[in-house]
This record gives structure tokens, sequence and C-alpha cells, in this order.
């Protein structure tokens, strides 16, 4: 009798050890500024990226990012001007973005100086 209440325990927290760990990875969203004129981000499952610029100064902006089931670097530019935004199409989760001011005689301005 003892044996079977040591088991019948042991496989109810087996059980409850098998369902906590099986919870779904929580996602973080991720932002990235530069000089108040770009506003990267991707949310929830990370699984598209946003770029928006923020400043009227004539500059287009741009947001480096990379994805975890790929390789390489991918870049999304938004020519469209002051407060409109482009989105990316979705993909495996987003691991890492930077956005950038893109500069004409320049080099351009991103959040991380030096990426991948």
């Amino acid at each position: 009798m003892r044996y079977r209440k040591t088991a019948a325990r042991s496989a109810v927290l087996l059980g409850a050890a098998a369902i906590l760990g099986s919870s779904p990875a929580m996602a973080i969203d991720i932002h990235s500024y530069k000089d108040d004129a770009v506003h990267a981000y991707s949310y929830g499952t990370n699984t598209r990226v946003a770029v928006t610029d923020t400043k009227q100064d004539g500059h287009s902006v741009y947001v480096q990012y990379g994805r975890q089931a790929e390789s390489g670097r991918y870049t999304l530019h938004n020519k469209s001007g002051l407060g409109t935004t482009a989105t990316s199409g979705a993909g495996s989760a987003v691991w890492y973005l930077a956005g950038c001011i893109s500069l004409s005689w320049e080099p351009d301005r991103c959040d991380i100086d030096r990426i991948g």
C-alpha cells in the first residue's frame, strides 16, 4: 500500500514537472533608437521587425536584424519619411536588431556601431 502512494505521488510530480517544463518561452520586446530619428522594434513572438522614421530631417532610416533559424544579416529600409513605418514579412524569431540613419556623405549612424 505504501508503495502505491509513493508511486502515485511520484507520477503527479513528474506530470507537473513535464507541464511546467514544456511551457513556451517568453517573448521579449526588442527596441532600438538612434538620435531621436529612428525607432526599430520587434514585439511579441518576434517574427516581424518594423522601423519608423521619427524625425523630419530628410534622411531615410533602416533596421539591420538577424533571425534565429537563418544565418546572415537582413536589412529593412524605410524611405517614406517622417511618421511612416515599414514592416518585414514573418519569419523565424528576431534575435537582434539595430536602427540606423542613412546619411549621404558620411558613415550611417546606427544604434550599435558594429553589427555581426
